[in-house]
């Protein structure tokens, strides 16, 4: 009991303690350098898109993989539709579910010099590691189809020979039905006539189509399995023209194969090992994740305090300051590769143009530290793959140049703290940020991908988070008192930061838990 006594008796006097200092001003004071060690750490599994939660890869999971996520299959999806007559049929590889990590760790190193007792100059220079970590979890139970076996360059020899040996008899039976037309075979049966003639145009059909699938140029990558119920469908369709052929219009040719379809559903690790197939239509670095350390984007920039009677020597603790600042951002990150699906950079790419004001006010123990800025992003040069954010695979045919603009920021933050002691207080962080939505065009005309505008890059571009958190703070006297005349405290600064971010809007929205931790001393040049 006396212990407990104790500990709130020193408790008391640590809160009866002269209160001084307690927001460290955003400039330095004059003739001050001012270094700055920083370091934050962000974990995220989770991400919000138009306000709802999911795994932070979602994109590259599908309950049913298809043309939902490999636009490529869309032709392939349009001609077995026409072929078993079901216009809205899909390929099913199955289900694939994706999971991500992503963590960024950033290291800082930044200094600020008072020039005057107003303008401070100062550059920050980040140390960024980023690393995206992925797992697949492919399950074919419920698919319909498979690797395509004659793909002209994905196949084997031998099912290619197969599959140009069935479109070969297919022609020469068509060719032969048509030489029984023109020749009149069927003049004295008008109904024959008319069957004779149709069949001609829809074997004609079906054959087209289902070369531009199989072993063409272009050609699907995946088709239904001969077993499943697509498949059997589909050579029920072939079986049908083959007997109508030879048995109902008397055509003489080889053609009794039935067509080459998959031999059987995907296994696990399949869908990642055809990702990176140099032969596919993808060819992308190995989804297995993606880590990189580099510098980041460094900041210059200047402060210039308006207004300071906040925290001054000989006065009751609080006030009020105003600091405006400018930063210019310089791309000296390092971009993402665009061939690994999952690439994050170090850096933007970009330059960035901010400005930002920062309102400091309180009164006693209790105050707050107010922001708001807005921040322009340059357009810049970017190497892409052209594909809307939904399609997570795109075809390295799609990768071009295209003149790339983020969106612009705006952000406004609360940070109320109430003081426990001289130097130290607790705080909560509120914290708002707004983008708006980007743009992109072609670089060059010879850019341009025909039929697909570069704009499908920046949809669901726009997006808006709200963060909350907490945190402590130290501020040293050498701030406040390191003025002619006044003895100086220790010279040092720190923050400890935690924050997550708990609801957002529009696009794709990490939600990470952050904690930032900065550590700030100074260095008098002169008075």
């Amino acid at each position: 009991m006396r212990r407990i006594l104790r500990q709130c008796a020193v408790l008391v006097l640590c809160l009866a303690a002269p209160l001084s200092a307690q927001l460290a001003p955003v400039g330095a004071p004059k003739g001050t350098l001012r270094f700055t060690l920083g370091g934050s750490f962000e974990s995220a599994d989770r991400r919000l898109f138009e306000g709802r939660g999911e795994d932070y890869l979602a994109d590259f999971g599908s309950l049913a993989l298809g043309s939902d996520r490999f636009a490529f299959l869309r032709a392939a999806d349009s001609v077995i539709g026409q072929v078993i007559g079901q216009p809205g049929y899909k390929i099913n590889l199955g289900a694939l579910r994706a999971n991500g990590l992503l963590t960024v760790g950033t290291g800082t190193i930044g200094a600020a010099l008072g020039v005057t007792g107003k303008l401070t100059l100062f550059a920050n220079a980040p140390f960024v590691t980023v690393q995206v970590k992925a797992r697949l979890q492919e399950d074919s139970s419920t698919a319909d189809a498979g690797f395509n076996p004659a793909h002209p360059t994905l196949g084997t020899g031998a099912d290619q020979a197969l599959a140009n040996t069935f479109f070969t008899n297919f022609q020469a039976a068509l060719d032969n039905l048509d030489a029984r037309i023109s020749s009149g075979a069927y003049a004295g049966n008008p109904a024959l006539l008319t069957l004779a003639q149709e069949i001609s145009q829809r074997g004609a059909q079906i054959r087209s189509s289902l070369v531009s699938i199989t072993n063409s140029t272009g050609a699907s990558p995946f088709l239904p399995t001969a077993t499943s119920t697509t498949g059997i469908a589909v050579t029920d369709v072939i079986r049908a023209l083959q007997d109508t052929l030879a048995n109902t219009l008397g055509v003489s040719s080889p053609f009794v194969d039935a067509p080459v379809l998959a031999a059987g559903r995907l296994a696990q690790g399949d869908i990642t090992r055809f990702l990176s197939n140099a032969s596919g239509p993808i060819n992308a670095l190995p989804l297995v994740g993606a880590k990189l350390s580099r510098i980041g984007d460094m900041d210059v920039g200047a402060v210039y305090t308006l207004v300071d009677r906040f925290d001054r020597i000989g006065h009751r603790p609080g006030g009020f300051r105003f600091a405006a600042e400018g930063l210019l951002r310089l791309p000296t990150g390092l971009r993402d590769n665009p061939n690994n699906l999952l690439h994050l950079g170090t850096g933007n790419g970009r330059y960035e143009l901010g400005v930002s004001g920062t309102a400091d006010f309180g009164r006693g123990a209790w105050g707050a530290r107010l922001t708001g800025g807005y921040l322009h992003r340059f357009p810049a040069l970017r190497v892409r793959r052209v594909t809307p954010p939904d399609q997570p695979y795109p075809e390295v045919s799609l990768l071009t140049n295209v003149r790339y603009k983020a969106g612009d920021v705006v952000q406004l933050g609360a940070r109320p703290f109430l003081r426990l002691a001289r130097n130290l207080a607790i705080h909560g962080i509120v914290d708002y940020w707004r983008e708006a939505k980007g743009s992109a065009s072609y670089y060059r005309v010879m850019d341009a991908i025909p039929g697909l505008p570069a704009s499908v890059l920046v949809e669901q571009s726009d997006r808006s988070a709200l963060a909350i958190g907490g945190g402590v703070t130290y501020v040293g006297r050498a701030v406040a008192e390191c003025q002619p005349g006044h003895r100086c405290g220790f010279p040092i600064d720190a923050s400890w930061n935690y924050s997550n971010i708990v609801s957002a809007t529009g696009g794709r929205v990490p939600q990470p838990w952050t904690t930032r931790l900065e550590i700030r001393w100074y260095q008098r040049l002169w008075r």
